[in-house]
């Protein structure tokens, strides 16, 4: 049961990592046909290898930084949404102990009490 209830609060976790992991693939993907656009072009066109190099090592210095930002933008929504959810926690529940509540529990409130029969308990 626990279990169960542990997989549905981290379902949008799951999705974020999902979704994040797809992009990367996806990203890569279109850096790996460019580098190979960009090699074909060089052998083809028969130009200078220094920069048919230099242009692969930008792109993938290009990719990197790609997705460090792609990366920390996801991050920084997913914090903007958690401060938001706060925000409208604390404006939306009043805390406990607060002047307009007028119910006090009777007296002998709990009743009732706690029987221990044939108890054991170790520690090892």
């Amino acid at each position: 049961m626990n279990r169960t209830y542990l997989d549905t609060s981290q379902r949008p976790a799951y999705l974020l990592a999902i979704i994040q992991h797809w992009l990367g693939f996806v990203l890569r993907l279109i850096v790996a046909i460019l580098a190979v656009a960009i090699v074909t072009l060089a052998t083809q066109l028969g130009s200078n290898t220094a920069f048919t190099g230099a242009s692969l090592v930008t792109l993938m210095s290009f990719s990197e930084g790609l997705m460090y930002v792609i990366t920390m933008y996801t991050l920084l929504e997913t914090s903007i949404g958690a401060v938001a959810r706060l925000k409208s926690f604390s404006e939306k529940v009043q805390p406990e102990g607060h002047g307009s509540e007028t119910l006090v529990p009777p007296p002998f409130w709990p009743q009732g009490g706690i029987r221990l029969n044939n108890v054991s308990a170790t520690y090892a």
